[in-house]
């Protein structure tokens, strides 16, 4: 629990019915006489919501009275620079991706998400007194048992229970998304908002990926998810681009460490992507937790799919391997057999480098 004098204020976004809104959120502290207390920025009546961080902090300076004018950090927070008031990754929370997720595979950056999203969601619902919400989100054992941390969806007690949790999502989750758009105000015009796009990766054009791999494909017996970096090089001739990778000739570096990869993201200069305009601003990246894949760039490859078999064709071309990539072709793989399947992922595989 955080006392009055390391309480804090994050900014954080919350996507909803297509919009992207970025708030300020103080996470549980006491106040000198020991009472509890989280909020949002809000005007007593709803959360107020800014298209991007000029915006917000515009607000903030403009010294008008909110929620968290009494919060023991906000004389901090009045001092924070637009590019300061910048949401880590780990403070993002798509309402809209629930869905998606829940029809996914449990694997741990899906539940991790659905849980994050779950939790603040039972935040809003503390914090504006919203009795109905509550009870929908920490009524719900579904729900209750996602955000328990021990819980992994793994075997086949797992899978049913991953299975009961898509069907709660998909009976309530639209009512969740409404009661919590009831409590939003907001602020500016969103037309144009770029919070999705505010980030070191857009600029350069590149983006890190997570790839997992079955077991038995490389060294390793069990599945292993590798880390590597994606950007996309224009031809010697021509507008086309190719995917690129980091690596060396023919190979590609991947890691299973984030603070490996970020480190060799901000030092090493042997591969293409360093072609990139901004690719030397790496280096001043101190957070590695920038370096983590997103969920839209999570690649699991233990078993065929559309998004996998793009990645696949990708990999292969910058490997220069002598594949037969027209299985690949859109409406053939989901009739590829998985043992096709295994030996395409091997080989395209066996140009990866695992750098230590």
């Amino acid at each position: 629990m955080t006392s009055s004098i390391d309480a804090a204020i994050l900014p954080i976004t919350l996507t909803v019915n297509g919009r992207i809104g970025l708030t300020l959120w103080a996470p549980p502290w006491e106040d000198d006489e020991g009472e509890e207390w989280q909020g949002f920025l809000g005007d007593g009546a709803k959360i107020l919501l800014y298209p991007g961080t000029r915006e917000l902090a515009a607000f903030i300076v403009s010294g008008e009275e909110n929620d968290l004018s009494d919060h023991p950090a906000w004389g901090y927070v009045m001092k924070l620079t637009p590019d300061q008031l910048r949401p880590s990754p780990e403070d993002n929370y798509d309402l809209d991706a629930v869905y998606e997720w829940a029809a996914g595979e449990p694997d741990p950056v899906h539940v991790s998400s659905l849980a994050d999203v779950v939790d603040m969601v039972a935040k809003i619902a503390d914090c504006c007194d919203d009795g109905g919400l509550r009870s929908l989100v920490e009524g719900t054992p579904a729900f209750a048992e996602l955000v328990d941390e021990e819980n992994t969806y793994q075997g086949k007690e797992g899978r049913k229970r991953w299975n009961e949790l898509g069907d709660t999502i998909a009976s309530s989750w639209e009512r969740a998304i409404g009661r919590v758009e009831s409590w939003l105000s907001w602020q500016g015009d969103f037309s144009s908002s770029d919070l999705d796009s505010q980030t070191i990766w857009d600029r350069i054009g590149a983006e890190p990926l997570s790839i997992t791999v079955p077991g038995g494909v490389g060294e390793s017996s069990e599945d292993v998810t590798y880390l590597t970096v994606r950007g996309y090089l224009n031809h010697d001739t021509g507008d086309d681009v190719d995917a690129a990778f980091i690596g060396g000739d023919d190979t590609v570096a991947v890691f299973t460490d984030v603070a490996d990869l970020a480190q060799y993201c901000r030092t090493a200069t042997e591969h293409q992507l360093v072609a990139l305009e901004w690719w030397s601003e790496l280096s001043e990246v101190s957070d590695d937790a920038d370096f983590e894949a997103g969920l839209d760039a999570a690649y699991d490859l233990r078993k065929p799919s559309a998004k996998g078999a793009d990645l696949l064709r990708e990999l292969a071309v910058f490997c220069n391997l002598d594949l037969d990539l027209s299985v690949l072709d859109s409406g053939k793989v989901a009739d590829l057999d998985r043992d096709d399947w295994r030996d395409l992922v091997r080989e395209v595989a066996s140009c990866f480098t695992l750098q230590d």
